[in-house]
C-alpha cells in the first residue's frame, strides 16, 4: 500500500516539475540515506532559477537513528512538491537543457518589464548562460523614425528598394502625379494601388478605362458619317472614368449639355474636374451611379435635361428617332463583375437597356435614343454572337428591339463557345469588304481586323485552337521525351482532324439534300413532285442513319456545322454579325488601363413590330415566355421545344405556322431537323400570332408562373377560380 501511494504522489510531482524521462529522484526504496531531491537555493529570484547550469543535488544527512521508511518517503515527497511551486515554462526548460548539453541556442527575446517592478540581480548568473540572456544594447533598433505621411496628396514619392536576400528589386509603390490630367496612365496606376502589402487603392480596381487618344480618334473617324447627325446634342455619359473618350466625343459633337454620371469621384474627380472647371464648359459632373435606376431617373429630369421632352407611351412620337440625345457608357470590368443572377453586370445592364426600348422607359421615353457602350472584349460574343452556338435569348431580343447592333472596335479576336468553319468567316468577310468598297469606307492603316489581314494574305497568328508544333519544341523536349504521351497526343490530333473532316463531308451531303428539296418545294401537285418528295425523305432517312453511327462528339460537330452553314446562306443571314456593314477596327491592349482590350458597341433602337406594340406588355410577355422556354436548350429541335412549351402547343403551331416548314425561308419539312436557335424573327412573330389565336393557351398568370415570376396578377387568379 505504501509503495503504491508513493508512486502516485511521485508521478504527480514529476508532471508538475516537467522532469525529463530518465531523470530519477529516487534510487532505492530501502536506502533512505541516498535519497536525492532538488533543493531551491534560498533568496534567489527568477533569473537565477532560469540561468542555473544544473539543478543542485543535496543528500539528506545521515542520522544516528535512521527514521522509518514512511517518514523518509513523506519528507522526500514534501520537498519535491515545494520545489515544484516555481513553475518552469517550456521556453525556460529548453534553455536549461541546451545549456546543460552544451548546444548553442538563440538569444531569447527580452520581455518588457514595467518600471515599478525591480529587475533581478543578474550578477549571480553562471558564466555559461550569461551570453544567452544578456539584454540587448540600448538603441539596437536605431533611432526612432518619424511617423510616415499617409496622406496620398502630400506623401513623398515612393522608391524602389533592393532586397538584401535575393538581390532583386522589390516594388514599394507609385507616385501621384502633380497634374493628373496630363499623366492619366500614371495617375491611374497610382490610384489603382498595387499588389504589395499595405496598398490602398483609391477606387474600384476592376474598372477598365480607355487611355489612348489615337484609339479614340480612330473610332470617331469610323463613326463620323453617322455621328454628324448628333451635332449639338445632349450627351448622357455613364461611368466616364478617366474621361479620355468623353473629352474626344465632346470635342467632336460640341454638345449643349454633357452630363457626367461618375460615382467614384474620389478616384476620377481629379481627372474630370479640369473638364468641368474649364471656361464656358458644358460639362455637369453628377456624383451618382448611372447604373442605379433611381439615380438615373433623378438625372432624367428638367433640371439636367431642360430641352428634352418625355413622351407618353401612346404618343406616336415616342417611336421616332431622337438625334438630340446620345447615351454613352463604360461597362468594362476586368475580371467581369457579377450581380445577383447575372454572371456579368455589363450583360445585365445591356439587357435592361434593351427592355427599356420595348417599354419606352429610362432615357428611351424621349424617343429612340442611340447608345455607344464600352464593355470588356471577352464579353462581346454574348451581345453580338459570331456563330450559331452563341445565339441565345438576349441576342434574339436585341434583334427585335434594335435596328443595328454593331461592333465598332475591339481586339477583333473571336471568343465564344465554338468556332465555325474558317471558310464561312472568309465568305462573310468578303461580303463586308465589298459593301465597304461600295460605300467608300476605308480602314485606317494599322487598324485592320484579323479577318481582313487574312483576306489580304497577311500571315497572322492563328486565333483558333492552338496546336503544338513538334519542330520548334524538339530542342526543349529532348530531356523529357515520353513516347507514350506523344502517341496519345498524335492519336488525339488525328481523331480530331478526322472528326472535323468527317463532319464537313456529312454537312456537304445534308446541303445537297436541301438544295434538291428547294427545287421541288412549292410546285403544284403532280406525279413528278410526289416522286421527288419520296426521294427527299428517302435520302434524309439514309442521312439520319449515317449520322446515328457517329460518336456523340462528331454528331454535335455535324449539327453545329449544318446550322452555321444554313444560317449564313439565307437570303438574310440569321446572325447580326453577318449583316454588318463594316469591319470593326482593331484596338490593342496597351491602349487601355489596365492593359486589356475593350469593345465598343453601337446600338441603335428601332420601332417594335405591331404585334408587340399592341396590348403592351401582354404580347411582349408572350414573346418572353416563348424565348425563355425555347432557349433553355438552344440545340433542341423545334418539335421538342413546342412539346415542352405547353400541352397541345405543338399540334396547334405545327398547322398554324407554315414558315417553319418552308425551306426557302430557313425552315424544314421535318421539325425534328430544325433547331430552336435557327428560328428567325419572322418565324417567331408567326408563332406569337398563332399563340394569340389558340383557344387553349395559358393565361398571363400561368405563363409568368412558369417563367418563375412572382408578379401578382389578380385578373389571372380570378380567371383560374372561375
Amino acid at each position: 500500500m505504501v509503495p503504491s501511494l508513493f508512486m502516485f504522489r511521485a508521478s504527480s510531482a514529476t508532471r508538475q516539475t516537467h522532469l525529463r524521462p530518465g531523470k530519477t529522484f529516487l534510487r532505492s526504496f530501502h536506502n533512505t540515506s541516498t535519497i536525492r531531491y532538488i533543493v531551491k537555493p534560498a533568496n534567489e529570484g527568477l533569473a537565477a532559477d532560469l540561468t542555473r547550469d544544473k539543478p543542485e543535488e543535496a543528500v539528506l544527512p545521515t542520522v544516528t537513528e535512521p527514521p522509518s521508511i514512511n517518514q523518509a518517503i513523506e519528507k522526500a515527497v514534501d520537498d519535491i512538491l515545494k520545489a515544484s511551486k516555481t513553475r518552469v515554462t517550456k521556453a525556460k526548460t529548453k534553455i536549461l537543457r541546451a545549456a546543460e548539453d552544451g548546444v548553442p541556442t538563440k538569444k531569447p527575446r527580452k520581455k518588457a518589464i514595467p518600471s515599478a517592478v525591480t529587475r533581478p540581480d543578474l550578477a549571480s548568473t553562471p558564466p555559461i548562460l550569461e551570453s544567452r540572456i544578456k539584454p540587448r544594447k540600448q538603441g539596437a533598433r536605431g533611432p526612432v523614425k518619424p511617423k510616415k505621411d499617409t496622406n496620398p496628396v502630400t506623401a513623398e514619392p515612393e522608391k524602389l528598394s533592393k532586397s538584401t536576400s535575393t538581390g532583386r528589386k522589390k516594388f514599394i509603390g507609385y507616385t501621384r502625379p502633380e497634374e493628373p490630367r496630363k499623366e492619366i496612365t500614371e495617375f491611374l496606376r497610382w490610384g489603382y494601388g498595387g499588389n504589395w502589402p499595405g496598398a490602398k487603392p483609391q477606387g474600384d480596381r476592376r474598372r477598365m478605362n480607355i487611355v489612348s487618344e489615337d484609339a479614340c480618334d480612330a473610332v470617331l473617324a469610323r463613326l463620323k458619317p453617322s455621328l454628324e447627325r448628333h451635332m449639338g446634342c445632349d450627351i448622357l455619359d455613364i461611368n466616364p472614368g478617366a474621361g479620355v473618350w468623353s473629352e474626344k466625343l465632346h470635342g467632336f459633337l460640341k454638345p449643349r449639355t454633357h452630363i457626367l454620371l461618375e460615382p467614384d469621384t474620389k478616384m476620377y474627380g481629379p481627372l474630370l474636374d479640369p473638364l468641368v472647371m474649364a471656361p464656358n464648359s458644358t460639362y455637369k459632373l453628377v456624383p451618382k451611379s448611372g447604373l442605379v435606376w433611381g439615380h438615373l431617373e433623378g438625372v432624367l429630369s428638367q433640371e439636367y435635361l431642360p430641352l428634352q421632352t418625355a413622351w407618353n407611351r401612346d404618343d406616336p412620337r415616342v417611336e421616332e428617332r431622337n438625334d438630340t440625345l446620345l447615351v454613352t457608357a463604360n461597362l468594362g470590368y476586368n475580371p467581369k463583375k457579377s450581380y445577383k443572377g447575372f454572371t456579368s453586370l455589363a450583360q445585365m445592364v445591356i439587357y435592361q437597356f434593351m427592355g427599356a426600348v420595348k417599354a419606352h422607359s429610362l432615357f428611351q421615353k424621349y424617343g429612340l435614343v442611340r447608345m455607344l457602350i464600352w464593355i470588356n472584349d471577352e464579353e462581346k460574343h454574348n451581345i453580338l454572337p459570331r456563330t450559331i452556338n452563341d445565339r441565345r435569348k438576349a441576342s434574339v431580343e436585341a434583334d427585335f428591339a434594335c435596328e443595328k447592333v454593331e461592333e465598332v472596335a475591339s481586339s477583333t479576336v473571336h471568343m465564344g463557345q465554338g468556332l465555325r468553319e474558317p471558310e464561312l468567316d472568309l465568305q462573310s468577310g468578303r461580303k463586308v469588304l465589298q459593301r465597304m468598297t461600295d460605300n467608300g469606307i476605308q480602314i485606317p492603316e494599322g487598324r485592320e481586323s484579323i479577318l481582313v489581314q487574312q483576306l489580304n494574305g497577311v500571315d497572322v497568328p492563328n486565333t483558333r485552337i492552338q496546336r503544338f508544333q513538334a519542330a520548334p519544341l524538339k530542342e526543349e523536349t529532348t530531356t523529357i521525351h515520353d513516347p507514350e504521351r506523344e502517341r496519345v497526343l498524335q492519336n488525339r490530333l488525328k481523331s480530331r482532324l478526322t472528326g472535323e473532316a468527317l463532319a464537313a463531308t456529312v454537312c456537304d451531303t445534308y446541303e445537297d439534300i436541301l438544295k434538291a428539296a428547294k427545287v421541288v418545294h412549292g410546285l403544284p401537285d403532280s406525279e413528278e413532285q410526289k416522286a421527288n418528295n419520296a426521294e427527299f425523305w428517302e435520302h434524309l432517312k439514309d442521312w439520319d442513319d449515317n449520322v446515328s453511327t457517329l460518336s456523340r462528339t462528331n454528331r454535335l460537330h455535324v449539327q453545329s456545322g449544318c446550322d452555321n452553314r444554313l444560317a449564313i446562306r439565307r437570303d438574310q443571314p440569321l446572325l447580326l454579325w453577318d449583316r454588318r456593314e463594316v469591319e470593326p477596327i482593331r484596338l490593342d491592349d496597351d491602349e487601355f488601363f489596365p492593359s486589356k482590350a475593350m469593345c465598343l458597341f453601337d446600338i441603335q433602337p428601332k420601332t417594335l413590330i405591331p404585334v408587340l406594340r399592341d396590348k403592351y406588355p401582354d404580347n411582349c410577355d408572350i414573346l418572353e415566355f416563348l424565348l425563355g422556354s425555347f432557349f433553355t436548350l438552344p440545340s433542341q429541335s423545334v418539335k421538342n421545344g413546342l412539346i415542352g412549351l405547353w400541352p397541345g402547343a405543338y399540334e396547334w403551331i405545327d398547322v398554324e405556322c407554315p414558315s417553319l416548314k418552308d425551306i426557302h425561308k430557313g425552315g424544314h419539312p421535318d421539325l425534328d431537323h430544325l433547331t430552336v436557335r435557327m428560328l428567325s424573327n419572322e418565324m417567331m412573330v408567326e408563332i406569337v400570332e398563332a399563340w394569340l389565336r389558340w383557344p387553349f393557351k395559358p393565361n398571363r398568370y400561368q405563363m409568368l408562373s412558369r417563367m418563375g415570376s412572382a408578379t401578382h396578377d389578380a385578373a389571372g387568379i380570378i380567371e383560374i377560380d372561375d
